[in-house]
Parts: C-alpha cells; sequence; structure tokens
C-alpha cells in the first residue's frame, strides 16, 4: 500500500483523492505516508554517519565540520587556513562567481584556462598591508582547486596565505585572502621571545599586540588608489 501512496504522492495527488483512489480512509492513507518519511529521515540519519565515519580517516586532521565552514567560506573572508600540527597548515578557499567576473571583465583573464597560485606571506609582527611581508614564495595550484597542505613552516612565524592569477608575466594577482595564522615554538631558546613585546604593550606603549598576526582591514588596491587620489 505504501508503494502505492508515494507513487501517487509523485504525481501530485491529495490525501483525500489517494484514499478515494484505493479504497481507503484519509487517516489510513497519512498514517501510512508519515510512518514512511519517518523511515525515510532515520535512514538518511544512519548513512550520513556511515560517510562520516569512512571519510574521516583519510583526513583526520580536520575537523568534522570542515565541508561545514566550506559551504559558509562565502559568506566570511572566502579563504582560511588551519594549524593542523606545529608546521603544517590546511588552506582552503572557495572563490565566489562574483569575483571571477571582475576578474575576466576587466583583467581579460579567463577563468578555465588561467594560472593560480598560492601566496605565502610572512607576517610576524607586522601589520599586513598586502605588500610588507618579510618574505613570501609562491606555489602554483591547480586551476579550480580549493585546498592545499603547506608543509614546512618556520616555527614562531605568523603568516597568512593569499590565492590569486599569475598572469603571462608571472605577476600575481591576488583574489582573496586568509585569516592569519602563528605557528608554535619548537625550541627551549624561544622561550620568552616576545616578552619585551608583552612588556611594551603592558605599559602602553605599543597599542597593538605585536606577538599576535595582524593583517590590515584596507587591501592593497584601496591603499593604491588613495595614493593616487593624493597624487592628483
Amino acid at each position: 500500500m505504501i508503494e502505492q501512496i508515494v507513487s501517487l504522492r509523485r504525481k501530485g495527488l491529495s490525501f483525500r483523492k489517494i484514499a478515494m483512489e484505493l479504497n481507503s480512509t484519509v487517516g489510513k492513507v497519512q498514517y501510512q505516508w508519515k510512518k514512511y518519511v519517518k523511515e525515510q529521515e532515520k535512514n538518511e540519519q544512519e548513512e550520513e554517519k556511515q560517510i562520516t565515519t569512512k571519510t574521516e580517516p583519510k583526513i583526520p586532521f580536520v575537523s568534522e565540520h570542515f565541508w561545514t565552514s566550506v559551504d559558509l567560506l562565502t559568506k566570511k573572508n572566502g579563504m582560511e587556513a588551519w594549524l593542523t600540527s606545529e608546521n603544517t597548515a590546511l588552506v582552503f578557499w572557495r572563490i565566489p562567481e562574483g569575483k571571477w567576473q571582475l576578474i575576466s571583465t576587466y583583467y581579460d583573464i579567463d577563468p578555465e584556462t588561467c594560472s593560480l597560485a598560492v601566496k605565502i606571506n610572512d607576517i610576524t609582527s607586522i601589520i599586513y598591508n598586502g605588500r610588507n611581508a618579510h618574505s613570501y614564495r609562491l606555489l602554483p595550484v591547480e586551476n579550480r582547486q580549493e585546498s592545499i597542505i603547506l608543509q614546512d613552516l618556520s616555527p614562531n612565524r605568523s603568516f597568512c596565505f593569499e590565492i590569486g592569477v599569475l598572469d603571462v608575466y608571472q605577476s600575481f594577482l591576488p583574489i582573496l585572502q586568509s585569516n592569519p595564522l602563528h605557528t608554535p615554538r619548537i625550541s627551549q631558546n624561544q622561550v620568552g621571545a616576545m616578552e619585551k613585546e608583552i612588556q611594551n604593550w603592558e605599559k602602553g606603549d605599543n597599542p597593538i599586540p605585536n606577538w599576535i598576526e595582524h593583517v590590515s582591514t584596507y587591501s592593497y588596491y584601496e591603499l593604491e588608489e588613495q595614493e593616487d587620489v593624493k597624487k592628483k
């Protein structure tokens, strides 16, 4: 009976019409339908648990909320970095279609064929404005790739990461920027390395703590634009 009810419901029939079609009552039809819906929900929950159990061993260092965070990226800054060990970071991103449209329109870059790269910026004890990193390196990634694992990061340093396009001259055009990340100290001689900075902050000499990594809220595009306005 339930197979017939499901089939008729998919055709858009009401419970009353289904009852007439099956020579039954509306109450019996509704009871069978509710029972079927509960069984389907239970089966879906069990399948999700099985999928989670199978997936976790493959990436044990990733939180169980990883995929949810990826879906929420477009509502945040679009790119995130997580420290997974003392010298390893998981960086993942999702470039909104609106960004691709702007790049395609203003820079004549084809999103399907362009070369992408991840930029690793060392921003230890500075306010990073997009171009004042102590050092940086570029790692090419596959087109439309959305994550990368970065290893051998230097200890006791602050980093932020950017995903961008490499043009024909190998110039880097950033699209998204991650949250800042600080790698832990791994040796005895690094103990107390920030003691002076802490004391200066406590005395009020430094308005911003130097032991915390900082990323400017203004992109260097905006800074360049302001400089152009001043020149004019």
